[in-house]
């Protein structure tokens, strides 16, 4: 691709106004953000064009970065099959009908869906799942997530998604991993996975001090998806050129 990747952020939240916020501060001369698109203008960026859906859009991105909520999921799913762009999504809590809109999408366009886009939240999902390799495929395992007072899925879609590199390693097996979930404050997010052995218990933790670190993975990764043909990737995929 000749010229900068040319980005939409779908949503207007948290994680969109960090993933502006960090094109606008950071070094991107490969990226140029186009455009935010949501129901309500993004508080405190003025600098970058805003519509409230996605056909208001004058110019068609290379890529859609989707942070919004299950519903614009579908309908970005949606949108980028019928317009043939790209699709980065990191929304939790997805319906049936949205997973198969992604899947769709992903007959078409490179379509990556990733609960987390951290780089120290998938490294620890690939260490639970190589100490789950290792130990007895019985022994109990508790994940942990804490978030903050507004999210709404639990266990968060980070915790399932370290529960499902566990059960990879027992064959499928969930029986013996547990959840809990706590939703206090404003803590962006806690994980632990926590390997209960007879006598002795270990931690597998991260903890997220601030959402940049979203921003920038869903940046790195955006601009790797964009490079690929059309197919429905992970984290674990993107990561892999690592």
């Amino acid at each position: 691709m000749s010229g900068p990747v040319r980005i939409a952020v779908h949503g207007t939240g948290r994680m969109a106004k960090a993933i502006a916020a960090a094109l606008a501060t950071e070094d991107h001369p490969d990226v140029a953000l186009l455009a935010m698109v949501g129901l309500r203008p993004p508080q405190g960026i003025t600098d970058v064009a805003w519509h409230s859906d996605l056909d208001g859009m004058p110019e068609r991105p290379d890529l859609l970065i989707d942070f919004t909520l299950p519903e614009g999921t579908l309908t970005a799913a949606e949108w980028c099959r019928a317009r043939r762009v790209a699709l980065l999504s990191g929304v939790t809590g997805l319906s049936p009908e949205a997973h198969a809109a992604l899947k769709a999408a992903a007959g078409v366009v490179p379509v990556l869906w990733s609960p987390n886009l951290s780089l120290g939240v998938n490294l620890l999902a690939q260490l639970a799942g190589q100490a789950a390799a290792i130990l007895d495929p019985g022994v109990p395992v508790l994940i942990e997530d804490i978030h903050h007072q507004w999210k709404k899925d639990a266990p968060s879609g980070t915790a399932l998604m370290l529960g499902a590199a566990v059960a990879e390693q027992r064959k499928g097996d969930d029986s013996a991993i547990g959840y809990h979930s706590v939703r206090e404050g404003e803590v962006i997010g806690e994980h632990t996975v926590t390997f209960r052995l007879a006598g002795e218990e270990f931690d597998l933790a991260h903890r997220a001090h601030d959402r940049s670190i979203y921003a920038r993975g869903a940046i790195a990764a955006g601009k790797w998806l964009v490079a690929q043909p059309a197919a429905l990737y992970s984290a674990r995929d993107w990561l892999a050129i690592r």
